[in-house]
């Protein structure tokens, strides 16, 4: 009788799960704010006329400084594990992360005021990612370099020489630099079909101490350091190249 009875052939199930390894290309916009340190009112005191000791015209001149971002994202992850991925993402984008510090000139001198100004143009960044999947959600973490191109103005009433601004008033310049920073970051990316991912963002970025010239011919501080953070927050949109789904037969 045992011989007679029927054997079941085993049964195949066929599993699917979200494909991470694949390449992408979005947009974001955000928000950032950080903080400006620069040692200006120490250059203004080191003019000849800047010697009555008033502290508040010789600064400090530190400042926050805020503005939204807007740009875009290029990047290929690579699921090496199932619920583990590696990357690697390039970045670009507008800011307009800005901020500045006035001080009211003492009775001594012609100008009314003394100021410096900061502004943070545009960034752009490389970096590699680490994330942890479960289905379509990924957090991830980040780090690598970035690059921003600021634009600092001085206002006094000594450039480019002692009491030189027309009018007995107050003059600027403007000088610009681009400057490598270390990046870090973390975020959160959720697939919504099988071509398009939103995310959620958070970077870090501590750009290099520099020094900038201070262009007053009497001066006894020729240049002056600079030295600018800032955080960004951005929510932004993926489409993603490839097939989407992995499947395992088991």
């Amino acid at each position: 009788m045992a011989a007679d009875l029927p054997v079941k052939a085993p049964r195949m199930v066929v599993a699917d799960s979200f494909n991470w390894s694949r390449c992408y290309l979005g947009a974001h916009v955000g928000y950032g704010w950080g903080r400006n340190r620069n040692a200006f009112g120490d250059a203004i005191a080191s003019g000849p006329t800047e010697t009555e000791g008033f502290p508040a015209e010789f600064g400090p001149f530190n400042h926050n400084t805020g503005g939204g971002v807007f740009g875009g994202q290029i990047g290929c992850n690579y699921q090496f594990a199932p619920n583990w991925l590696v990357g690697v993402e390039g970045e670009v984008w507008w800011s307009g992360i800005k901020g500045g510090f006035t001080a009211p000139e003492d009775f001594a001198d012609p100008g009314t005021f003394s100021r410096f100004e900061s502004r943070n143009r545009w960034d752009a960044d490389v970096a590699l990612r680490l994330g942890y999947i479960w289905n379509r959600h990924l957090l991830y973490a980040k780090a690598g370099v970035a690059f921003g191109n600021f634009s600092y103005t001085e206002w006094h009433d000594d450039f480019p020489s002692t009491h030189a601004c027309p009018n007995g008033g107050t003059c600027s310049v403007s000088f610009t630099k681009t400057l490598p920073g270390l990046l870090l970051g973390a975020g959160w990316e959720y697939a919504l079909s099988n071509s398009w991912s939103i995310k959620a963002e958070y970077n870090y970025i501590n750009f290099a101490s520099h020094n900038i010239p201070y262009p007053s011919a009497g001066a006894g501080l020729p240049n002056f350091g600079v030295h600018d953070t800032k955080h960004i927050v951005k929510i932004g949109v993926n489409y993603l190249f490839g097939d989407s789904v992995v499947r395992a037969a088991y």
